[in-house]
């Protein structure tokens, strides 16, 4: 599918191969040809034994040397926050 996603302020065209997967979740591969990016996403849910564990990952290739010498710093750093949010709490 074609969508528009927001991303860094920003409108642009992304492409979508989604997979949806029933009781089970997605896994989408994603083209933002605009903005220089692709990606592999998956959303994928589990029994627990308090619930749903919902085990979530996207790998993001960025494609322009430019943007990737600003976004990988910038998001290690937001991975690393996150990750440190979601353990304390």
């Amino acid at each position: 599918m074609e969508a528009t996603v927001k991303s860094f302020g920003k409108k642009f065209q992304a492409r979508m191969k989604t997979q949806i997967l029933p009781g089970k979740g997605f896994i989408s591969d994603n083209d933002s040809y605009h903005f220089g990016t692709s990606g592999h996403e998956e959303l994928l849910l589990c029994e627990h034994s308090e619930g749903t564990l919902i085990d979530y990952t996207y790998q993001v290739t960025i494609h322009k040397k430019w943007l990737r010498m600003v976004a990988v710093p910038l998001l290690r750093w937001y991975s690393i926050k996150y990750w440190e949010k979601a353990v304390i709490n």
